[in-house]
């Protein structure tokens, strides 16, 4: 064999081996670059969806223990004056200022008040405070009655209300009737100048006396707290 014929075999082979030698590099690369990608894709995805469902868990015990009580309603909105009345009951609870015990009562009667438009100074919804509330439940077809008193003022973790625990006989249906002093009474004062008073004055609506709320036909069903 010729000289000039055995170098051309050896070019030959060599660039055969060469080619075969990309080809063998190119696959490996491919693989190798899949594999990241799909666990990153993985991963991303999983993740988001455990933590999301971790805050909704989370969010809804925080519901759970701000609303621990079910209140029951016994009225609502009846508008008096510049009041707006509610009136709610649930299980009686203990109270701060030597009202811990709860053993004589068998309900929590609270009347839920905020103001209506007004030159009062109280925005509308705002609770009114500084009012002697009294409270009296009559038995709807005899007109006994089966508590009466003045609410006490009080914090709930919905805020504050006038409140009292009561303990009522039986089930039957009763009527309601709140009694609202002025704040006045109670040394709730208004500025009266024209530059910082509210423009308006308690007898715009006690002058003839205190405010009334009554509701007739409350059904009361004793729960079982």
């Amino acid at each position: 064999m010729t000289k000039k014929k055995m170098i051309g075999i050896a070019l030959v082979a060599a660039m055969a081996l060469s080619f075969a030698g990309c080809g063998d590099q190119t696959s490996t690369t491919a693989d190798t670059a899949t594999t990241p990608a799909e666990t990153s894709a993985a991963d991303t995805t999983a993740a988001p969806e455990e933590t999301d469902a971790v805050v909704k868990t989370e969010a809804l015990a925080d519901d759970e223990v701000g609303g621990g009580f079910t209140e029951y309603p016994i009225f609502e909105d009846i508008e008096e004056g510049f009041l707006n009345v509610s009136a709610v009951y649930f299980q009686p609870v203990p109270m701060s200022g030597g009202n811990e015990n709860i053993e004589d009562f068998n309900i929590h009667l609270e009347a839920d008040v905020s103001a209506l438009e007004n030159k009062l100074g109280f925005g509308v919804g705002d609770w009114v405070p500084y009012m002697t509330v009294d409270y009296k439940v009559t038995k709807a077809d005899s007109g006994d009655t089966a508590a009466e008193g003045s609410f006490m003022v009080m914090s709930a973790s919905d805020g504050p209300h006038y409140g009292a625990n009561i303990k009522l006989p039986d089930a039957g249906t009763y009527n309601v009737e709140f009694t609202f002093h002025s704040p006045e009474e109670n040394g709730y004062l208004l500025h009266t100048d024209a530059e910082t008073g509210p423009g308006g004055s308690f007898d715009d609506y006690f002058k003839d006396g205190n405010l009334k709320v009554t509701y007739e036909g409350w059904n009361y069903i004793p729960q079982e707290w």
